[in-house]
């Protein structure tokens, strides 16, 4: 309702006027028509009657090569020719020229009289021809608008079904498409086409559908053949406009079409072309003498251009079997380059890691001997026997068999004199006994640094593993006053999770 709103009184009443001539119910559709035309009611109303729908629905290629047979259709060359009712009638040239007619007293008094006559003929052809035009079209009455404005598939569709209900289902086989499809795949498969057209208001139409296209002969010569066999009846909309483009004059009418060199230039662009036209009442014998001649002449033609094809597709598929390999080669390389490139990252990121961790353990290492070396400062005198607070004598069998015995002191600070205070002895010693090691310069601890003892001290009977606490040595009873101990070195793992 909101397009009809929108029209103006004028509109709407063309509107009207066009649903009622044309009987489309569908609003929309009508609109679509008028709007094409512009709102011009007898162009609209002639687009429906004269199927031009249909014709502008088919695509810019198909509408191209429906003009290419047209053309050849219209042009002066002669066709195949063959004896007998078959060949092509003869149809006279108009002069275009206007001829010099000398004017007399007689011609002049006849010219009012001349003139009557040519009006008069001129509304007597036109009535001919539009009621010619019914006749053959079936009749607007008796086939639906709806009917013939449906697609071509379903208008093939139903030629077949009424043919098979006819003649039954041994025939040669119809393409199952459109007039402008069946050019388009003829075009493609460089194979000649068969336009069979039929009126069903000739008397010759039940024999030749009957006799000639059942034929067992024919149907094998198109099969064998690779023809192409298009149908069509003139009271079809298609059918019809199929029948005025190859200018079709008498029924049944047979078209021989196929892909040509314009006046065999083969360097011109190749067109559809109307190759031979068989017309009337003809045998299947006839219509394959006529087909084997146009198979004789112009297949040469066809042979070339599929061999072209055959060059061309063998080029391209070269082409893309080139490319197809220059990808994967260039895929390959890629790839190749790009695991040299991630082993390249992947070795420089491990030397980044091994010299990083390379200078950590020197860095542990160099700190590691600061902390010993700070360690030796802190030993520099043994408690006398005699201290007020009483010392703590132990013995300590080391790692390498050797012993040391030293004085700890038992009332100092648990900081100092507790069992952390022997596993820093123990770490000392070595560098201790070293006369000739500076340890002057290292009085505070190096920073950032948790020293790890890689070794345990414990009693060898009963056996007891004292660890480095802040424990004084006095609390503990196993040690005080005296004890022999037993400096054991770590394993690997251990030391790793310590």
């Amino acid at each position: 309702m909101d397009a009809l709103d929108s029209l103006t009184p004028q509109q709407k009443d063309v509107l009207e006027q066009f649903q009622s001539v044309t009987q489309i119910d569908d609003i929309g559709e009508a609109l679509v028509k008028l709007t094409r035309y512009d709102w011009n009611l007898e162009m609209a109303v002639q687009s429906v009657f004269d199927g031009a729908a249909a014709v502008e629905s088919a695509s810019s290629t198909r509408e191209k090569l429906e003009e290419e047979v047209a053309a050849s259709t219209s042009s002066e060359t002669t066709p195949l020719t063959s004896s007998g009712s078959s060949s092509r009638p003869i149809i006279p040239q108009r002069t275009h020229g206007r001829q010099t007619r000398k004017w007399g007293i007689f011609s002049f008094l006849a010219w009012p009289f001349g003139f009557a006559w040519n009006i008069t003929w001129a509304m007597l052809s036109f009535a001919s021809r539009y009621f010619t035009r019914q006749s053959i079209t079936g009749g607007n009455r008796s086939v639906p608008l709806s009917q013939q404005r449906q697609d071509p598939q379903a208008i093939a569709a139903r030629f077949l079904r009424e043919f098979e209900d006819q003649y039954g289902a041994t025939h040669v086989d119809f393409f199952a498409g459109g007039y402008s499809q069946a050019l388009e795949t003829a075009k493609r498969q460089l194979s000649f086409l068969m336009v069979v057209l039929q009126s069903d208001e000739h008397d010759d139409t039940p024999n030749f559908c009957r006799n000639t296209l059942t034929s067992e002969e024919l149907i094998t010569f198109v099969r064998e053949n690779n023809i192409l066999t298009w149908g069509g009846n003139v009271r079809e909309t298609e059918g019809y406009q199929v029948s005025t483009t190859l200018q079709a004059t008498t029924y049944p009418f047979i078209a021989v079409i196929t892909l040509q060199y314009p006046g065999g230039a083969v360097n011109a662009t190749p067109k559809m072309t109307v190759v031979d036209r068989i017309e009337g009442a003809n045998d299947a014998t006839s219509v394959i003498r006529r087909l084997q001649s146009a198979k004789d002449r112009y297949g040469p033609g066809l042979d070339r251009m599929r061999r072209e094809k055959e060059e061309r597709e063998m080029e391209r598929s070269l082409r893309d079997e080139q490319d197809r390999a220059y990808r994967e080669s260039l895929k390959a390389d890629q790839e190749k380059e790009r695991k040299a490139q991630q082993a390249r990252e992947e070795a420089a990121r491990a030397e980044e890691d091994a010299q990083r961790a390379q200078l950590e353990k020197e860095e542990l290492q160099k700190k590691k001997q600061q902390y010993k070396y700070y360690l030796c400062n802190q030993f520099t005198e043994e408690p006398d026997t005699n201290h007020p607070g009483g010392v703590a004598r132990l013995s300590f069998r080391l790692p390498d068999g050797s012993r040391v015995i030293r004085r700890f002191k038992a009332d100092d600070t648990i900081e100092v004199e507790c069992l952390q205070t022997l596993y820093q002895f123990v770490e000392a010693y070595p560098i201790i006994q070293d006369p000739e090691t500076d340890t002057t310069e290292c009085t505070t601890p190096p920073s950032n640094y948790a020293h790890k003892f890689e070794f345990t001290i414990m009693t060898p009977y009963p056996r007891t593993v004292f660890q480095p606490t802040d424990s004084a040595i006095k609390d503990q009873s196993m040690l005080w006053p005296s004890a022999t101990l037993v400096v054991d070195l770590l394993e690997e793992d251990d030391n790793e999770e310590a």
